[in-house]
Order: C-alpha cells, then structure tokens, then sequence
C-alpha cells in the first residue's frame, strides 16, 4: 500500500514572503522557492535537517543538467535520470566549469527550472511516506527482518522523537506543549506532515539511547551525523537564495574528481544500510546529506493517533578530517583519539556566535591549525557574482544531555551573524576578518581583566576563588559577554566594505569601554561596606578594597583600549 506521497502532500511548514506561514508539497516548494522567506518547521534543528534534504535534491539534479534543463556533454544519464558512470577525469576542469556556470545562470534566473520537478516526478515511488516498497527514509518491513532475524527493534514512539516533547519512556515530560497521560496519550499523535519532517530530524539527530544495533566490533553508532556538527548555514532573502547560497557546484576537497551524487532515494533500504555496515566512505554530497543514522520501519497501515516506529542504529560514518562536510565549525585535537586530525566542532549553549568568529571565518592554514568551513569559502566565489549586499550566517546545534552512554537531545542553539558578503569574505593579510578578529581577541582580553576585577572582589569577600569565588566571577563574566553580543553583531552587520577599518575598529572599542565600565558600576552600586574596608595585602603593605580593585582594572583596560 502506497500512501501520502510527498511530491503533492503538503507537509513542509515555509513563511511566505508576505509573512504568512503555510505547508506545501515537495513540487510545490521547488516551483515558488523565490515565494517563500524561509522554511519554518517546529525547530531549527529540523529546519536544517530539511534544508540538507532540499540541497541534496539542488546538488544532485544540477550535477547532472544545466540552468536550461539540459544534460552536461561530460556525462550519461539512464531513464530515472541518475548519472550512469564517474565523469572522466580528462574533463574533470571543464566539468567543474560547467556546473560553476550553471550556480552563475541559476543565482541571475531567480527560479528554479522545470528540470527538478522533473526529477522529482520520475523518482515519485520513492517518496511515499508509507509505502511497502520504497518507504521514504525508511526501510521495509522484510529488509529489517532479513537484518535481525531473531531481534525485535527498538520502539519509539511519537513523544520521543517529537523533540518538542521528547518525552523517554520512563520520565514524564514536564513542560510538554502537548497535553496526555499514558502510553496512547495525546502526545502520540502525529500528522502524516509531523511524520515526515520529524523523520528527518530523527535521522540526523538522535543519541544513543536505543539499544538494538546493526554496528560492528570495530564501528561506532551513529548519534546522528547532525547532533555532532557546529553547523552553519547562509540565508539569503529567500528560500531560493539560501537553497543557491548553500549549494556547492563543485566541492573543494574533490575538485579533480568530482564525483556522482547519490542520495538516499536512489538507493533502497538495503543498500543505505550495506554501505554504513561496510564502513564505504561517503564521497558526495547529496549522500552526505541524506545519510541515516537508523533504519527505520514504519507500519505503513499505522493509525495517526498512536505513532509509533521501530529503530536500530547503524554505523557512524568517519568524523575525523571528513571535509566533504561544508557546513560545520572545525576543530584541531591536540590530544585525544583525534590527536593531530581536525573532527567538527559543536557550538557551545552558552557563548555567543561571534566570539567564535575566527574559527568560522579565518582562511585555512595548516601551520595555524585553522580549517575555514567550506561554506564560507564558497561565498569567497559567488559573493563577486551576488555583488555587496547583506548575508546572514547562521549557527544551529544540539545540546546533549552530557551522558556518554545515552546523548540525549535535551535543547538546540541557534545564533546568527548578518555581515555584509565582501567583509566575510574578505581573507586577505590586512583585510577585514583578520581585523575582526582582532577585534574579538582584543574583547575576550577585556573580558578577561573584567573577570580578574570580579575574583579581586571574591577575595576581598573572603570567599574561596575555586569555588563560589569562581562561580561569581564566570557568572559575571557570562553577563558581561552578554552585554556585548548585540551592540557586536549591530557593529559587525554595519561594517562596510569601503569603510575605513582603523575607525571602525576604533568605534568598537569605544563600545567595549564603554560597556565595562558600565558592568564595572553595577558592581559597584552592589557593594557592601565589607567591600570597601577591604582586605589587608600583606605583599603590598596597604588596604586592598573594591575602589583599589577599581583602579587596578581602569589602568589594565587603559593600557589596552587607550
């Protein structure tokens, strides 16, 4: 039984460009994209579980036709247009050309051609939500049998992966959005639409929590190839625009052999789940994108009302020095497993976007162990065919439950920057992200002497620095940051490119000042007479108080802002 086909259902949640927020189908989506401001699912973790789905379909029908629906003369297409064989490498350059012209034409149309509603349309038995045969994400019935023969999968039920809830089987939730009690509760019910876009999210986000597994001695279950990302993504004005900004034409680390896109949908249920036991490597992007964490099986007969999957956990794919990934924050290990390798980097729940600034933006040198996200260096190309305007960088990442043995999803981060495209892009010696950077290193100092003035303030309240001590400095250095983050990102979104960059520079700092000094006074205005009899310091032969404390910390910001 096929049912709910999501070429025609309605089922991805968008903001139109007048503001209003509706569901529309697959097809739907790729003939109005310019219509719609953006994607607007329950999460943004979800809204970028989407977005990779959406780029994988971009990715892997324009490697294979132009802007004009034609295919490229460098390679063969079969009847369900997928591409027969590797382009050869003799027209490697020309291909790589070719599909850089294609983004070019593609940005100017404004639209998408009729070539990928095509696509779509001959791969149409391939995404049905529920169907025995080709079920969309997931795998049948008989494939998952022929895999545990004598196990049962792992059931999980609407309110564990509706992260809206993400309710466990052994805890209730709550503050849950949606009201019931019991194992066939409210919280169990799930749209057709809920399904599909929490399917997913599920597949790149998930833990470890579940127990019965398809992983090998020497492999290691996926938590969801997303949940270990520092993910990053560029929205344009629209949700044409932010599809094109983040489709890669050709990727860098495969730029001599670009190789075939082969997401999910062209493969069955068996093989997605072959390729992850045989540890194959993944080496396209549209693969990477769709790749699943479980397999999953969905009673395609089952009742809305009390939603319910089998699962079992696949194989990680390699995190270590994967660049094929664009769209994640790196990190070099000096220690550990990964000594000496770079593996993505997660965002942190509680620091701010920019201050990571030199880490997202900074171009790759393997001397400074730096590695700049490849969507950021795709922007370095396109940016000179998109002319100066404004882009927004945005940040999206799961917070985990700290627990090794389970890595539950507990809340998602989000952040953005919007940064004019010529200043994000400008990499060179003396250009504007060196300079930035500058800026935030100069900042995270000042936040450092603001955060020495808070434990000088701890001893002269004889509290212990390595533990209440501590704990009121970094919070009064958290509130501090938290002071800066939007006059940074209103400074950071003015910058120009034909600005001069001593001034603005100059202007931040007085900003910077200015807000610790106001920090500073709030402090102040909080003191105790205990704080200003003060502490006796015995190295020094004099009183140690909160207005010598003061002046301590005005003469260090002095000596670096002026």
């Amino acid at each position: 039984m096929s049912r709910y086909n999501l070429l025609e259902e309605s089922w991805i949640e968008v903001v139109t460009n007048r503001g209003e927020q509706k569901e529309v189908s697959l097809l739907d989506l790729f003939r109005h994209a310019e219509e719609y401001r953006c994607l607007a699912g329950e999460m943004e973790t979800q809204n970028f579980a989407m977005l990779r789905f959406l780029l994988a379909i971009v990715q892997t029908v324009f490697s294979r036709y132009d802007s004009e629906g034609e295919p490229y003369p460098f390679l063969e297409t079969d009847s369900q247009m997928r591409q027969i064989e590797e382009v050869d490498e003799d027209d490697a350059d020309d291909y790589a050309d070719a599909l850089e012209a294609t983004w070019d034409r593609l940005w100017q149309a404004g639209h998408f051609p009729e070539i990928v509603c095509q696509y779509l349309e001959t791969w149409r038995d391939h995404f049905y939500l529920y169907d025995d045969k080709y079920p969309f994400f997931q795998v049948t019935e008989q494939e998952l049998k022929a895999y545990l023969p004598e196990k049962k999968p792992t059931k999980m039920a609407g309110r564990n992966f509706n992260r809206l809830i993400s309710e466990s089987g052994n805890k209730t939730a709550l503050f849950s959005p949606i009201a019931g009690t019991g194992k066939k509760g409210n919280k169990d019910q799930m749209t057709a639409a809920e399904m599909a876009r929490w399917l997913l999210m599920l597949q790149g986000y998930i833990g470890l929590s579940d127990k019965v597994s398809l992983v090998g001695k020497d492999q290691k279950p996926s938590k969801g190839w997303l949940f270990d990302l520092g993910s990053l993504y560029l929205e344009g004005d629209n949700l044409y625009e932010t599809l094109l900004l983040n489709e890669i034409p050709v990727s860098q680390v495969q730029k001599n052999e670009i190789r075939m896109q082969s997401p999910c949908w062209e493969m069955s249920g068996k093989d997605n789940i072959e390729r992850l036991i045989q540890g194959v490597p993944i080496r396209n992007l549209a693969q990477l994108y769709t790749n699943w964490s479980r397999a999953i099986y969905v009673d395609p007969e089952q009742d809305e009302n009390d939603t319910e999957i089998e699962i079992v956990k696949l194989p990680a794919i390699a995190h270590e020095d994967n660049f094929l990934e664009p769209m994640t924050v790196w990190h070099f290990n000096e220690t550990g497993v990964h000594k000496e390798h770079y593996t993505p980097k997660k965002h942190r729940p509680d620091q701010a976007m920019w201050r990571s600034f030199g880490l997202i933006t900074m171009r790759t040198s393997d001397e400074k162990h730096q590695r700049r996200p490849e969507i950021l260096s795709h922007l370095d190309r396109i940016q000179k065919k998109m002319g100066s305007r404004q882009i927004t960088i945005h940040a999206v990442g799961m917070q985990d439950d700290g627990n090794a043995t389970s890595w539950v999803p507990v809340d998602e981060i989000t952040d953005t920057l919007n940064v004019n495209d010529f200043v994000v892009s400008d990499t060179s010696d003396a250009g504007w992200i060196i300079r930035i950077n500058d800026a935030v290193d100069m900042t995270k100092q000042v936040a450092a002497v603001y955060r020495g003035f808070l434990l000088d303030i701890a001893r002269i309240r004889n509290q212990d620095i390595k533990k209440e001590g501590r704990v009121f400095a970094d919070s009064g250095t958290e509130d501090f940051y938290q002071a800066l983050n939007e006059p940074f990102r209103n400074w950071l979104a003015r910058l120009q490119p034909e600005d001069s960059k001593d001034d603005k520079i100059s202007e931040w700092y007085k900003v910077l000042k200015r807000i610790a000094e106001d920090q500073v006074q709030m402090v102040i205005r909080r003191a105790t007479p205990r704080d200003y009899i003060g502490i006796e310091d015995k190295d020094k032969g004099h009183m140690f108080n909160i207005v010598t404390a003061y002046q301590k910390l005005k003469g260090r910001i002095t000596r670096k802002l002026g």
